[in-house]
């Protein structure tokens, strides 16, 4: 098992390992297995035990039993108790995958806070990733899915991923390493219990190395995904994160997909995947899909986007406007009055310049309002109008920065601006400014 070990070390680049590591200890053979391996290889060892809260007495066991190896080896221990029960119940969740949500919330938060550590190892091995093939392959999954476990997740690596549970126990039996079994592994109410006692043996039948395949598919499949999501980027607009109408036009279903998958905020499962692509391959301008967790889909006149409900509706602000520059609170926006610099993290969003002498100060910066109404060209002109008309998407109009003085409206830079007062050559001088990362205006608009 050790040759394997070091194989998928260098296979992976798994070295970091031996920097220092994290490792997640259960007091199962698989943890306890790695933790010899890794103690004397190791420059520094953290052992984190999680009791879940679901055992009882046994969980009690399990980590007295972590206490006592971590003891014996020299290693620092760090227990921590999580009501798993009572999370699931709250998140509406299953108990495995809450389990696991809390345990990498949990041994990341402690790499993050210890830069002595330089990585996250779990124990997870050859019969896991089987495992989690076929579960996914029950549950309809796409070609990620069948990648199965990778053997490194960012800052997570997982050095017995090679090895079998049976290569595994024979370690532990062969270097007398005490180890204690969680009776919930037996339980097949469990989904992955059902797999591990009743679906795997039956696929061993078919093909005795089922393993090693379930390892091969898994490596044949993200060579696959790594470029087919490398030419899905391509379709995404790296300023905005929107995906545009002229880049995926033609394009093959399958990327459109993979990069709608990639800006979505929450993960988007078959049904939501295909409530978006419906409305991406008939352009329907306008037209909205609500996916989980307050995110909407919606398809504008040139580009397609998520928002979340917080973005749906931006909140109202209001400031006046003095001369030089104005920070507006509450939003990522700057207004300079007159001539002056760029504030630093800003980048220059539009500008215009007015008459003074058309100007009834003071001036003032607003949020759109409903009825808001500009003369412009001689008519006057509903802002809801001219807004729409110039297909910006509703969501981001509460955003835009209003100009106004003691008569009304009396521009929005870039967009429109009230007659008699915008000249090319005026005397006074507004520009807006937003952060680097804020999505709002598009300053190519006229």
């Amino acid at each position: 098992m050790e040759k394997k070990i070091e194989e998928a070390v260098c296979r992976y680049g798994m070295e970091r390992i031996y920097d220092g590591a994290i490792v997640g200890f259960s007091g199962g053979a698989d943890s306890s297995a790695l933790l010899h391996y890794l103690v004397g290889k190791c420059s520094k060892l953290l052992a984190v035990h999680i009791n879940h809260m679901i055992r009882g007495a046994e969980a009690l066991r399990d980590e007295e039993s972590c206490k006592h190896a971590c003891k014996q080896y020299g290693v620092k221990l760090i227990t921590y108790s999580v009501d798993i029960p009572a999370l699931s119940r709250e998140r509406k969740k299953g108990l495995e995958e809450t389990a696991r949500e809390e345990r990498y919330r949990i041994f990341n938060e402690i790499l993050r806070d210890n830069q002595e550590y330089k990585c996250i190892v779990t124990a997870h091995n050859a019969n896991d990733n089987a495992e989690t093939v076929v579960f996914n392959l029950a549950r309809g999954s796409g070609a990620k899915g069948l990648c199965g476990i990778q053997p490194v997740h960012g800052n997570i690596y997982r050095p017995l991923i090679n090895s079998t549970r049976e290569e595994i126990i024979k370690y532990c039996v062969d270097n007398n390493i005490e180890y204690v079994t969680d009776s919930t592994n037996s339980d097949t109410d469990y989904t992955r219990n059902r797999i591990r006692h009743n679906v795997i043996p039956e696929l061993l039948k078919v093909n005795s190395g089922f393993f090693d395949s379930c390892l091969r598919l898994g490596e044949i499949l993200r060579q696959d995904e790594e470029y087919i999501s490398k030419e899905a980027s391509k379709l995404i607009d790296p300023s905005s994160g929107r995906l545009y109408r002229n880049a995926i036009a033609g394009a093959a279903r399958a990327l459109t997909v993979r990069a709608l998958r990639s800006i979505s905020p929450v993960a988007l499962d078959y049904r939501g995947v295909q409530a978006c692509m419906a409305l991406v391959e008939n352009w329907s301008t306008g037209k909205m899909v609500n996916l989980s967790s307050g995110v909407t889909f919606k398809v504008e006149h040139e580009y397609c986007s998520f928002i979340t409900t917080g973005e749906t509706v931006s909140g109202a602000f209001y400031s006046q406007l003095e001369q030089g520059v104005n920070f507006i609170e509450g939003t990522d926006i700057a207004v300079l009055v007159g001539d002056g610099c760029a504030p630093t993290g800003y980048c220059e969003s539009a500008q215009v310049r007015l008459n003074s002498k058309e100007v009834e100060l003071p001036l003032y910066v607003r949020s759109k309002q409903d009825g808001d109404t500009v003369k412009s060209g001689g008519i006057t002109k509903k802002l809801k109008r001219v807004l729409a008309d110039l297909h910006i998407p509703s969501h981001e109009r509460k955003k835009l920065p209003v100009i106004c003085d003691s008569k009304g409206v009396l521009t929005v830079p870039g967009i429109i601006a009230r007659d008699g007062a915008f000249n090319k050559k005026g005397d006074l001088n507004i520009k807006i400014y937003i952060k680097d990362d804020y999505g709002g205006i598009n300053e190519e608009k006229e």
